[in-house]
């Protein structure tokens, strides 16, 4: 494991951090004490403490006061894109699963009739589901979707791997135009505790999502809980345009 004495502390930081990537540390690993490290990578101490503080501002592993340093578990990242669940932790690598929870028709609220842009005596259709990346649970969803632009959506084959995208695009010709999104923190409640197997009040990100077609006409409202600890926002802003002169 020895490496090359130039920019050390640099250098041990590119090897954990691979190490963290190729698994030899896994998330909730302990990592070896900086001094069992120096050792094996044949360094100075001040080099590993260097790199520890890196991956800490990055956030790639924790302290625990009188236990020692380790590998955090990867936040997902929101607000990317338009992208569904299981695609988008298909590309992380892992493996997507859900959990049905309520699969119904209903009436819609007043609240579902003004985003869906529905009458109130047009049915809805309700998909209430756990989602799970390795089968760890990641985030509680609410889909409601008319039931006059998807009728029979909720009589398909639904597996523990079916994409609800996927089912829109392919039975019912959907292309998906954008979405509108609003973010909140909240504390989890007691169903949302048991559902996520994370402490009651732990704070989650709660995410309404309204789906458009390029004309504009909604097709989803999308209400999720994600876990707060493995969850982050991302957002890339423009720059302040220049001023111009009349």
């Amino acid at each position: 494991m020895r490496i090359k004495r130039t920019n050390l502390s640099d250098k041990v930081t590119e090897w954990l951090v691979g190490a963290i990537h190729e698994g030899r540390y896994k998330p909730g690993d302990q990592l070896p004490s900086v001094e069992q490290l120096a050792q094996d990578l044949q360094v100075g101490r001040g080099s590993v403490r260097e790199a520890m503080r890196s991956l800490l501002a990055h956030e790639m592993v924790s302290i625990v006061q009188g236990k020692g340093t380790f590998v955090n578990r990867p936040r997902f990242l929101l607000g990317s894109y338009l992208v569904s669940f299981t695609e988008y932790i298909r590309r992380l690598g892992m493996e997507p699963s859900s959990t049905i929870l309520t699969r119904d028709i209903i009436l819609p609220d007043e609240s579902l009739c003004s985003i869906l842009n529905v009458h109130a005596d047009e049915r809805i259709n309700y998909l209430y589901r756990l989602r799970l990346a390795d089968g760890a649970p990641m985030a509680i969803e609410k889909s409601y979707t008319p039931y006059h632009l998807f009728p029979d959506l909720l009589d398909c084959e639904w597996t523990a791997t079916t994409s609800l995208y996927q089912i829109l695009t392919e039975k019912y010709g959907i292309t998906f135009g954008y979405s509108k999104q609003t973010i909140t923190s909240v504390p989890v409640d007691e169903e949302q505790s048991r559902l996520l197997q994370v402490p009651v009040k732990n704070p989650g990100l709660s995410v309404n999502e309204i789906v458009y077609l390029a004309d504009s006409t909604p097709i989803e409202l999308t209400s999720i809980v994600y876990r707060g600890d493995r969850y982050q926002y991302s957002l890339t802003l423009p720059g302040k345009p220049a001023a111009t002169s009349s």
